[in-house]
């Protein structure tokens, strides 16, 4: 096509306009083009050419401009370049391009123009025929034919020939052609999408019809062709200002500077053209620019259009299109370290695209009608997205038959007003996702309209809405907008019954919507409304309100109980603390209120069904009524410890009990009264037992109490013959119980027969003796390699196990089919019958990790023969009983890790062939039977961190991976006596060493497995193909991973680890990319970024300037592989081209279009020397972890629901539903990829840089699916467990988070950064025992105890157990700590139920820092706990961490707004006091040790103990005090580390003992961690004890604040006097207090306050002189008046009625510092009487 050519302007056929008008012109211009130019040569040569315009583009990448910017910024702007090919311009400017020629035209010319034009042109009204025009043939004045600008270039066109062949010559050598798509495609769906045009740029204006019918002015009476007939404005209409819409939270900066900024724009045949432009360059200048470029004589019937995920919006003449681009690069995470302005010479277009394309709006863009023929039904409409500028003018014909018309994603439309007035039946109208700023006042000319959807646009205001002529409007939806307020025309919607105005700006209520009586259904949620109005209570017909994720505080307002019909009611996601009104309602159903801080409920609901309560601090909860209608109660993450009495009598008809994370230790037996209970959960509690009442709950489905202390679990629990899932992971458990009173089928010796040995089975087959048993096997039975000798028989289910009734004859082994009897047959029916309508005809998950169990249990739950999951990781296994497995046939998941397992029964896994995941990871296993070939169904084998040693030419006897084909995931990681050796024996074709014949894996394992010459059995990585061969050691630092495919058949999830980063050893990266599941393959942008990533980080790092960091890199690193992601995803497959690098071992991934609605999460670390970075995006997270057990989260979890998450995605023209996803697709707000909701989905990271310090142990990183089910501080405790081996650290979170219940995808990564750079020595295994040759290892060292058995004579509870056993009570010197809890007597007075939960919080506190820092619990005594340890560091970080812990412990409200528990502040905000106050004491030295014959405890006794006592009953809440003892041996041990820190030589001649040098150098870095110091206080009298003690305050940094609270004000430096003598002066000022006190308390009772100086008074009556006898009775008197009037005062405080201090004189604070300095003044007298 022509680019000059006026012919190619696409325009309708039918239009007549002034375009065609001008084609007629041009034929006597062409003439002119012969013709010798008139001008003078001078005035010509100042002036610029249109030619000369072009040349300022070279194609994309030309450093040209750059050239001209530089020599003007040399040579200043007015200097004449001289470069080859520009010609010179006279004036320069910065508008047009890189310079722009002035055309200077006088206004004498230009009148005698328009006089000329007016005599040339109007028609000759003498004529007859008033429609004959003269024609003007005058070719030598054009004016009035052309505009000025054509004049001056038809009249250089001749000078400037020259130049022509030059352009033409350089716009072949521009850009041209290689769009990557041009405008094909540009109309394709996409899918579900963000809003294209962010604000504030991206609002286009709305239509001009509405501008004239807004403005109120007369219409012109000049004929005007209509509307539908899409024909151009006049220049008039076009260039009206329009308001520019406004940003919300950040608006943009005009520039006014002169710099400038690339921008490419796209004509239609896929050619561009680049251009430079200032940042306030409007759309006609821009058009101007493009018209010299592509050597257009007009640009009047050309647009700018702006395109976006396939929707096109025309931008108008006055819009600034690059401050479009800037702030769309902007929210896609570019900043202005960025050179944004340079961006724009590039391909954007996965994130928008400019185009030059004609004005032609009478037909959509993609010129498709075809769906309105004729013979179509046209009562339902739908023009959704199809890029409309107007109404097709086929819809015309059937305007009267339009019921429904869906206009939404339409940017760019124009909606005529007639058209609108011709659908007279019209009912509903959908207008969304088109950003308009203001609603067109066309659409609501329907005069029927009972539907508006006006949803996802930007509009601030409704005031052209006319409501008040559409009181029939039945449905309203404003989401998404920028809505502050509604008009007062609001409330004539008399009948409205829906209305939803989420996700707007609303801070007020609209009061309007009060009066909308008829309203059902209301939505506010995602506002910032801070309270309802009373006339809220006027919306008596309302029955669904959802005011989620506002700010609403306190309690509701009364008129809510007004509200008699609500159903619904959703305040999630608040501050309300009093919500007892709603318990009012008497319709109310569903009550959703979590996520405020509602502490207690009491009140009563009639018809309420679903009541959640769920992270709520509630500590007080009771019906005063049975609520018979409850079915559903939710009081998770509460702070509840007990129920009230008889509260499940209340509430008989629930189904569905959730009490997680709470306080109770146990649950009432009243609890059996629930006959209708389905499901009950009651995880990480303190439950010690289950009633046996639960039994009677036949109804019963799920259990789910892992997490608890249970010692057993009750027999009644067979009698749940509908139980179909069971959790009791994490407990105590150490036997499974068998149902003794529903017929003891264990009482029966035929009901549970033995298992058979080896022997007896012997006598049962008659060709056992020739057959030789796989190797480890415990049972007998032939090879499935060696058929010789082995009888095959065809076995009947029903012959061997009741269980097995339904399923199909197997195949099955000798020692099955010879074994199964008469006798054993009916024994297998008795007990069958017995177990009829128990839970072994129903349960079918049963998870039971992590508890005490051992070989026996199985008996027991082998009767389960319905099981399809079974869970005993991590218990005390250690062979398992033969034939207990092979009765549950019907298994498809068994998890044995973490157990001590050395060999798998053979003969049992012949039976359970139905088996599909295996996990026997963590245990002894030194081989792997052949039987294993058997389960043919296999799709998961984790056998990792086992012992194995393989040997190929045995596979007759020894399982090969090559038997099991359907294999997806095989793990043998961390077997490092595991040796794969090429094999030169063969099993057939197949090479028994070769992996790749397993076309179906998708995880291959064998880190720290020797690969000898196996090179090319190894496949290749792909994105649905994880295959790691690398050690697990990076730069000395071990790593560990473990994973899990879940549910999914394909690989979405994808690790990194680069050693030697760039060619140094103290560079390196480790990585996750957790895609998106795809049904079809795996998560190519998972596989692309991890291929990709070090080299794009590489390639940013050595582009950093001066002053850069490498965080500025990694963010850089992070949206170029976006950009590169989207460039492929958005582009042809023609125009894809491919990076030459990728990962080691891996194919190069090609992602497509067909990638573009999927994407990434990811985290990435990078470690250079010792300072560490993460950056992170979306929900992939990573926790740093200390020495101590302190972590620190490393990582943002990008959620789009919470600040500042959603304002960025409020700018960027997205939403958030109820479920808190992103435009209801997405959980996370940052990722890459997903293009489809680019830019509320970004892919700029969040950045933490710290620095490395010797405390620094463990970092985690694992996908969000591990941390749904294990916390971060208890995924800390289980990795410091295996800190000696990570592979097994990591392995065992992955395993617990399937114990608790995941189910889907899981990948962890555990790197010991505190191992960085060190050089140790990996012989190591446990213990610090070096190992010469590990064959040399004993069993026990080579495979250490996983857990040590707890006692049973202490229960603890399973956070404790899992840091590990208990210490030895340590004897000799040691270090007694006493502590105890400031007020604690008054505040079980005061809040008895807060105070259970906080007693518990404060217990767990203790109890798990004592097992972190290695101390002896000795006693509890009420709430003081009393504690040694071996070493004073011990101590002192204990007691420091303690406290700690306790400010940021979550305490019941009760607690914190108490006045012992108030939180407070130091200057710089830093929380120092929070909950529970903790006094102190700690002093060092040699007690009496006994153990106690009963607990067999060891308890401590002597003057040692008691001189501990009473130095912590010195210390005030929250202090610790310290002996001089103490404080010696800590400077001792200090000095020692000082002299030589990390030589344990020096601590071990100090301590005399390896093991206490390493915990007291663990403990002094932790202590120089914290900064510590310490206070003097002086020697003290101690109560009970004869001698004084020098007394001393130690505290660390973090609290030094405290010491100015409670510091004393006089340091005491000598022995304290034994007796104090009262004088008469002293005992008068006493009196004086108490009169003061009297006086505010008669006061406060109402009576007059005496103006009487009552003091004079008495000295008068009493006298100033008392005798001896007669001082102490007087003093005890005053001192008992001065009691009573502080308690009085104290119980009014509680009472509510303030102190009126302020009117009385002194208040008590002054009153109690007199008292205080009274005493001061006393002792100081008596110890310096001079």
């Amino acid at each position: 096509m022509d680019l000059d050519s006026p012919s190619s302007i696409q325009r309708p056929p039918s239009s007549l306009s002034s375009l065609s008008r001008d084609k007629k012109k041009r034929g006597f211009l062409g003439k002119l083009i012969k013709r010798k130019d008139s001008f003078d040569d001078s005035d010509r040569s100042g002036r610029l050419s249109p030619a000369s315009a072009s040349l300022t583009d070279f194609g994309d990448g030309s450093d040209s401009p750059s050239k001209i910017l530089r020599y003007k910024q040399k040579h200043g702007k007015h200097d004449k370049p001289h470069v080859k090919g520009f010609s010179t311009p006279t004036n320069w400017g910065p508008k047009d391009g890189i310079f722009h020629a002035k055309h200077n035209d006088t206004a004498e010319a230009s009148a005698g123009r328009k006089q000329s034009t007016a005599s040339s042109i109007s028609p000759t009204s003498t004529e007859p025929n008033q429609h004959i025009f003269h024609l003007d043939t005058h070719l030598e004045d054009m004016a009035g034919i052309l505009k000025p600008e054509f004049l001056q270039q038809h009249h250089d066109r001749k000078s400037s020939k020259r130049h022509l062949g030059k352009n033409r010559r350089l716009m072949a050598h521009r850009g041209g052609s290689n769009s990557p798509n041009g405008m094909k495609g540009q109309n394709a769906i996409q899918g579900p999408t963000a809003g294209p045009f962010p604000s504030p740029y991206a609002l286009g204006p709305s239509s001009l019809s509405d501008r004239k019918a807004s403005q109120g002015g007369p219409m012109s009476t000049a004929w005007t062709a209509p509307e539908s007939w899409g024909v151009m404005r006049p220049d008039d209409e076009l260039h009206t200002p329009v308001k520019q819409p406004q940003p919300k939270k950040a608006p943009v900066p005009r520039s006014k500077s002169a710099s400038t900024y690339y921008v490419r724009v796209f004509r239609t045949d896929g050619t561009f053209a680049t251009v430079v432009c200032p940042l306030d360059t409007t759309v006609n200048d821009l058009l101007q620019i493009l018209g010299r470029k592509f050597f257009l004589p007009s640009v009047t019937h050309y647009q700018i259009g702006f395109r976006r995920l396939g929707l096109i919006r025309i931008l108008q003449v006055n819009e600034h299109p690059i401050m479009l681009q800037k702030r769309i690069l902007e929210l896609c995470g570019y900043t202005d370290e960025d050179p944004i302005w340079e961006m724009g010479r590039e391909d954007m277009g996965y994130l928008y695209r400019f185009l030059f394309i004609p004005s032609v709006s009478a037909v959509p863009i993609d010129g498709q009608e075809e769906e309105y023929l004729a013979g179509k039904k046209y009562a339902q409409v739908n023009l959704q997205r199809r890029n409309l500028q107007t109404i097709p003018a086929s819809l015309y014909h059937h305007a009267s038959e339009i019921v429904s018309l869906n206009l939404s994603e339409n940017q760019s439309l124009d909606v005529p007003m007639q058209f609108i007035r011709s659908c007279v039946d019209l009912r509903e109208i959908k207008f969304a996702t088109n950003f308009r700023v203001q609603l067109p006042t066309s659409i609501m000319q329907a005069p029927k309209l009972n539907y508006l959807d006006i949803s996802s646009n930007r509009l601030e205001d409704l005031d052209n809405a006319q409501f008040e002529k559409h009181e029939a409007l039945v449905s309203l939806k404003a989401q998404n907008n920028c809505l502050s307020s509604l008009p007062d025309s609001f409330a004539h919607l008399r009948n409205l019954r829906q209305l939803n105005l989420a996700f707007n700006y609303l801070t007020e209520f609209p009061l309007s919507v009060c009066n909308l009586v008829t309203l059902l259904e209301l939505d506010v949620s995602f506002n910032e409304i801070r309270e309802l109005p009373p006339e809220f209570g006027q919306l008596c017909a309302l029955e669904t309100f959802v005011i989620t994720n506002n700010l609403l505080t306190g309690s509701l307002p009364e008129t809510f109980q007004n509200l008699t019909s609500l159903k619904s009611l959703d305040i999630r996601y608040n501050d309300l603390t009093n919500v007892e009104v709603v318990m009012t309602l008497p319709r109310l159903e569903v009550f959703l209120s979590s996520h405020n801080s509602v502490s207690r409920l009491e009140q009563y609901s009639k018809r309420m069904r679903v009541l959640h309560l769920n992270q709520n601090p509630v500590t007080r909860f009771n019906f005063v009524l049975p609520m018979i209608t409850l079915t559903t109660l939710n009081l998770a993450n509460a702070k509840m410890s007990a129920f009230p009495e008889g509260f499940f009598e209340k509430i008989t008809n629930l189904e569905k009990l959730t009490l997680d994370n709470n306080h109770f230790g146990v649950i009432p037996s009243q609890i059996g009264r629930l006959k209708r209970l389905t499901r009950f959960s009651c995880v990480g509690n303190s439950l010690s037992s289950l009633p046996p009442e639960i039994g009677t709950l036949t109804e019963l489905r799920q259990i789910d109490v892992h997490s608890n202390t249970l010692s057993s679990l009750p027999s009644e629990i067979w009698q749940l013959n509908n139980l179909e899932m069971l959790n009791a992971s994490s407990n105590n458990l150490d036997t499974f119980p068998l149902p003794l009173y529903l017929g003891s089928i264990s009482s029966e010796p035929s009901a549970l027969r033995p298992i058979p040995s080896s022997e007896e089975v012997g006598r049962y087959g008659s060709d056992l003796s020739s057959r030789r048993s796989s190797n480890m096997s415990n049972s007998s039975g032939h090879s499935p390699r060696d058929m010789s000798g082995r009888r095959e028989s065809e076995f009947s289910a029903a012959s061997s196990d009741p269980g097995l009734a339904n399923l199909p004859s197997r195949k099955l082994s000798v020692f099955t089919a010879g074994t199964e009897s008469v006798a054993s047959r009916k024994d297998s029916a008795a007990s069958s019958s017995r177990l009829a309508n128990t839970m072994a005809q129903s349960i079918r998950y049963l998870y039971l990790a992590d508890n005490q169990l051992n070989d026996d249990c199985l008996k027991e739950i082998s009767f389960l023969t319905e099981l399809v999951v079974l869970n005993l990781s991590y218990n005390y296994l250690s062979e398992i009983p033969v034939g207990t497995l092979g009765r549950l046939v019907r298994l498809r998941e068994l998890y044995l890790s973490g157990n001590n397992l050395t060999n798998l029964p053979a003969d049992d896994l012949v039976r359970i062939t139905n088996l599909k995941i295996f996990h026997i990871n963590a245990n002894k296993l030194l081989t792997l039977p052949a039987e294993l070939a058997e389960i043919n169904q296999l799709l998961v084998l984790d056998v990792g961190s086992n012992s194995l040693k393989y040997n190929i030419s045995n596979w007759p006897y020894d399982w090969n991976w090559n038997f099991n084909m359907e294999l997806k995931y095989l793990n043998l990681s961390g077997n490092k006596r595991l040796e794969v050796k090429q094999s030169s024996q063969f099993r057939g074709e197949i090479d028994l060493s070769d992996f790749s014949s397993l076309s179906k894996l998708r995880v291959l394992g064998l880190m720290d497995v020797t690969l000898s010459n196996t090179s090319s059995s190894i496949p290749d990585q792909t994105e649905d193909r994880r295959v790691r061969t690398s050690g697990s050691e990076v730069h000395s630092m071990p790593y560990g991973m473990a994973d899990t495919l879940g549910n999914y058949d394909h690989l979405s999830t994808i690790d990194m680890a680069v050693e030697r980063f760039r060619g140094n050893e103290d560079e390196v990266i480790f990585g996750l990319f957790d895609g998106r599941p795809v049904a079809d393959g795996g998560s190519k942008m998972a596989k692309f970024t991890q291929d990709n990533f070090a080299d794009f980080f590489g390639m940013e790092l050595r582009k950093l300037r001066e002053g850069e960091s490498v965080a500025t890199a990694l963010r850089r690193t992070f949206l170029s592989l976006n950009k590169e992601l989207g460039t492929r995803t958005m582009s042809d497959a023609d125009d894809k081209y491919r990076l030459d690098f990728g990962h080691r071992g891996s194919s190069v991934v090609v992602v497509g279009p067909e990638d573009a609605n999927t994407g990434a999460c990811a985290t990435v670390v990078y470690i250079a020397g010792n300072r560490l970075y993460v950056a992170n995006i979306g929900d992939v997270r990573a926790v740093l972890s200390r020495t101590d057990r302190e972590f620190r989260l490393l990582t943002k979890s990008h959620e789009p629901a919470f600040s500042p998450e959603i304002d960025r995605i409020r700018e960027a023209g997205g939403w958030v539903s109820q479920t808190g996803k992103l435009n209801d697709i997405l959980e996370v707000s940052r990722s890459f990829g997903y293009f489809n909701l680019i830019p509320c989905v970004q892919a700029a990271p969040s950045i933490v840089e710290c620095q490395l310090s010797d405390t620094d142990d463990l970092l985690i990183m694992a996908t969000k699916e591990l941390w749904e089910y294990i916390d971060y501080q208890t995924a800390v405790d289980m990795a410091a467990t295996e800190r000696s081996d990570t592979m097994r650290a990591a392995q065992k979170l992955r395993d617990f988070a399937i114990a608790y219940g995941c189910s889907d995808k899981i990948v962890v990564m555990i790197v010991a950064v505190g191992d960085s750079g060190k050089k140790i020595s990996r012989s190591r295994v446990t213990g610090g025992v070096s190992l010469g040759s590990i064959s040399n290892v004993e069993e026990e060292e080579l495979f250490p105890v996983l857990k040590r058995r707890r006692a049973r004579n202490f229960p603890e509870d399973v956070a404790p157990a899992r840091l590990g056993g208990e210490v030895s009570p340590p004897v000799g010197e040691l270090a007694m700590v006493f502590t105890d809890i400031k007020n604690s007597t008054l505040l079980w007075e005061t809040y008895p139920i807060a105070m259970r939960s906080a007693i518990k919080i404060h217990n767990s506190i203790m109890r798990r820092q004592l097992r972190i820092v290695g101390g002896y619990e000795v006693k509890t005594e009420g709430d003081a706990f009393m504690v040694c340890f071996p070493t004073a560091a011990a101590a002192m970080v204990w007691c420091f961490s303690v406290q700690s812990q306790l400010l940021v412990a979550e305490w019941p409200s009760e607690i914190t707004s108490s006045v012992d528990g108030a939180e407070v502040v130091d200057d710089e905000n830093n929380i120092i006091y929070r909950g529970l106050s903790v006094r102190m004491g700690i002093h060092w030295g040699s007690p009496v040790c006994e153990r106690d014959p009963i607990t067999r405890r060891m308890d401590y006794f002597g003057p040692m103990v008691n001189r501990a006592s009473r130095i912590s009953a010195v210390a005030d809440g929250g202090q610790v005090t310290v002996s001089q003892d103490f404080v010696t041996e800590v400077y001792r041990l200090d000095n020692a580390y000082k002299k030589a820190p990390g030589d344990l030589n020096a601590l071990y001649e100090v301590v005399g003992d390896e093991y206490l040098a390493k915990a007291v150098d663990r403990d002094l870095k932790l202590l120089h961690g914290y900064g510590w110091d310490l206070t003097e206080v002086g020697v003290l009298k101690l109560k009970g004890l004869e001698s004084p003690e020098f007394i001393s305050l130690m505290y660390p940094k973090n609290l030094a604040a405290r010491m100015k609270i409670t510091a004393p004000d006089l340091k005491v430096t000598s022995p304290s006097p034994q007796d104090v003598s009262p004088t008469s002066e002293m005992i008068w000022k006493l009196r004086s207090i108490s009169l003061r006190l009297e006086r505010i308390c008669s006061y406060l009772n109402g009576s007059p306050i005496l103006e009487q100086d009552q003091e004079a008074y008495m000295e008068e009556i009493v006298g100033t002189n008392i005798s001896d006898q007669g001082i102490l009775p007087f003093m005890d008197h005053v001192v008992t008046r001065i009691e009573n009037s502080i308690s009085t005062l104290f119980i009014r405080s509680l009472n509510g009625n303030g102190l009126l201090t302020r009117d009385v004189g002194h208040g008590i604070s002054d009153i109690l510092a007199e008292l205080s300095l009274l005493q001061a003044d006393a002792f100081s007298k008596e110890r310096f009487p001079n």
